[in-house]
């Protein structure tokens, strides 16, 4: 996922420039930048009175900066957090010679149901379509009855259900996500 990469990229940098600083801060007090440098009073340095004497304009720079950074921040915030948005159409088309084949994901995912659906003692079934046109992803929730067992009903869907899924898609790499669960038992009242 190109989010995941970016994330991992960001945290990297973040991590590498607050390392660099850490380690020129335990330099500084090791006198590695002069002797005394260490010692030397925190608001009596340079870049102190650089800033005091230039205070009109490094102060509006140094807002602007926080803003961006801000909102870089949330900008990285939300591509976190947020998920990634269901597919509306799907291409199936494998090469281009044959011309364009798209097929609508709410379709796909009504006939993916059904498939699944008519496996016996499966309940419910949640099906999300996800990823770029031309390389969905498919999520499987299946809700199935108390009394069938998980593990055969896993197997009958993979070796089943999902090769025909991924022939008439003309994705054989089709990455599917399946999540088998049963019914949350509801709870009685007496009285």
């Amino acid at each position: 996922m190109p989010a995941d990469r970016a994330n991992r990229t960001l945290l990297t940098i973040l991590a590498l420039v607050l390392l660099v600083l850490g380690i020129a801060i335990l330099l500084a007090g090791t006198d590695v930048f002069g002797s005394g440098f260490g010692r030397r009073p925190l608001l009596d340095n340079p870049p102190a009175r650089f800033i005091g004497t230039h205070g009109g304009w490094v102060w509006p720079l140094a807002a602007v900066a926080a803003a961006i950074l801000a909102l870089l921040g949330l900008r990285w915030l939300a591509t976190v957090i947020t998920t990634e948005p269901s597919q509306r159409r799907i291409n199936i088309s494998t090469d281009g010679t044959a011309g364009r084949t798209v097929l609508d994901a709410g379709a796909l995912a009504t006939a993916i149901r059904a498939e699944v659906e008519d496996c016996p003692g499966v309940e419910d079934v949640d099906t999300k379509l996800s990823g770029q046109p031309h390389a969905p992803r498919l999520a499987l929730n299946v809700t199935a009855d108390r009394d069938v067992d998980l593990p055969a009903l896993r197997e009958r869907i993979e070796a089943l259900v999902l090769p025909r899924i991924r022939y008439a898609l003309g994705k054989p790499d089709l990455p599917v996500s399946l999540d088998l669960t049963y019914p949350r038992r509801r709870r009685t009242h007496i009285g």
